[in-house]
């Protein structure tokens, strides 16, 4: 018998040379298969993209074969193709949904498989858990589906370029942007794309490497000092760094600021609501940024906060219940665009932003700042087993808790794990993660000193409990 195969906050991960084999993709994608033929949409077919992971190619290859045997078409993409790419071409093409292979900004050593169902964003836990009940003990046996005629070539690139065209509403020409696709999925995909969009690209690790250079493909700080440099030392407008499939993005400003979702987030939501006339609320995780918060109170509006995991945004995109949602990880979306986060259309809009206003991204993050403050965001990762156990004795200690570090605490959100709000704003929230055996401890305060001190209590305050 085979391995049991959960689903996590974002699809199914595993090392290559551990539980992600041919044999388990087969079997999860016999359970996807079942699953649409219980809910009768599998004559419109499903879009299998990959990313350059190592056999990712060879996986898709099996999913469309375990397809073909229950009837069901399927069309892969000429090469590696970004996972938003993948969700919009579900919905450009009214499919029965898409299967992505990736493992997005994790380590080369691991590889994964989401299925996006047809409405082109995250599944819902429904759905996955669905999928996880279909799974076979043992994977199926798959005949040759080659001659089948249910496999077939779609590439979906033409298509995006000209809903992105749509999207974004000013000239990019004249713009000056460094790309760092870190050698993932978006590597020659986005700087063909805002070359035909008008921006003077230039582009660093923009090749496929299955072993990403070396690096992990997640755009923070750490990784992206070569991006940083040759922004710097080239005058361009803007750098812009995706992970490895390009779902995220980071920025860098002209004089080397380091900007992520906690501050583009805000920064976008204020561009869309006094630049383009899109009022209305935004959607953020318990884990993202206040500053939207701020932003959004100033122009009558309000956030919704929902638990971790862009299938909680997504919900209220296609429901046209936010004009823009985002979360600290690094992934935003838009309601005139596919509810699922996109870091090329991100980046698409922050170039908008940064030429229609007639502003280097820096200053427009200083006049963000200059009307809302600012606010010092942290996170640190905690390996610990008995996670559930250990939420709980935090739990206690949070229902006892008046005060922390001499600050009165004024509330307690169990929204998504335990975050615990302070009377001047500042937070801290634990929750464990739906991908590794970790706790997480997120902070913020106005203070990078304060917001330091809060992760160092949230540090002891779990380490007391292993």
């Amino acid at each position: 018998m085979q391995g049991k195969i959960s689903f996590g906050t974002d699809g199914w991960r595993s090392r290559l040379d551990g539980g992600f084999t041919a044999a388990n993709v087969r079997r999860v994608a016999f359970a996807i298969a079942e699953h649409m033929l219980e809910s009768g949409s599998t004559g419109r077919g499903v879009f299998i993209g990959y990313d350059g992971r190592a056999q990712s190619k060879v996986f898709a290859e099996e999913c469309a074969r375990v397809l073909a045997c229950k009837g069901i078409a399927s069309y892969l993409p000429p090469g590696p193709v970004p996972t938003p790419v993948a969700a919009f071409s579900a919905v450009r093409y009214s499919l029965a949904g898409s299967i992505m292979i990736t493992a997005s900004h994790n380590p080369p050593e691991y590889n994964g498989i989401k299925f996006i169902p047809e409405y082109g964003g995250p599944a819902m836990p429904d759905v996955t858990s669905g999928i996880e009940r279909r799974i076979p003990a043992e994977p199926p046996v798959v005949e040759e589906a080659a001659s089948s005629g249910l496999i077939s070539e779609l590439d979906p690139y033409e298509d995006y370029l000209r809903h992105l065209h749509g999207l974004v509403k000013a000239d990019l020409s004249g713009l000056r942007i460094i790309l760092d696709p870190m050698h993932g999925a978006t590597a020659g995909y986005a700087s063909r794309i805002f070359a035909q969009m008008g921006a003077d690209v230039e582009a660093v690790r923009d090749t496929i490497d299955p072993l990403f250079g070396g690096t992990i493909p997640d755009p923070t700080p750490e990784n992206l000092s070569g991006l940083r440099s040759r922004v710097i030392a080239s005058g361009s407008d803007i750098g812009i760094a995706f992970d490895g499939d390009g779902d995220r993005l980071a920025a860098v400003t002209r004089d080397g600021v380091f900007l992520a979702v906690n501050q583009l987030l805000p920064l976008l939501y204020l561009h869309l609501m006094e630049r383009r006339s899109m009022v209305g609320d935004a959607a953020r995780t318990v884990a993202t940024s206040h500053l939207v918060d701020r932003v959004a109170v100033d122009h009558g509006q309000k956030v919704i906060e929902v638990p971790v995991g862009f299938k909680y945004i997504g919900v209220l995109l296609r429901e046209r219940a936010v004009i823009i949602g985002g979360e600290e990880s690094g992934g935003m979306s838009f309601s005139n665009h596919i509810p699922e986060k996109d870091g090329i259309a991100s980046a698409a809009l922050l170039m908008e932003a940064v030429k229609s206003s007639g502003q280097s991204l820096g200053d427009l993050y200083n006049g963000l700042a200059s009307r809302y403050g600012s606010l010092r965001s942290a996170r640190l990762d905690l390996r610990a087993s008995f996670r559930d156990d250990i939420m709980r004795l935090i739990e206690g200690e949070a229902a006892a808790k008046r005060e922390i570090l001499r600050r009165r605490v004024a509330a307690v959100n169990r929204k998504d794990g335990i975050k615990i709000i302070l009377e001047d704003g500042s937070w801290i929230l634990f929750r464990k993660s739906g991908t590794e055996n970790v706790v997480r401890v997120y902070a913020e305060s106005r203070e990078e000193a304060l917001t330091a001190e809060l992760l160092s209590y949230g540090k002891s305050l779990v380490f007391s409990f292993i």
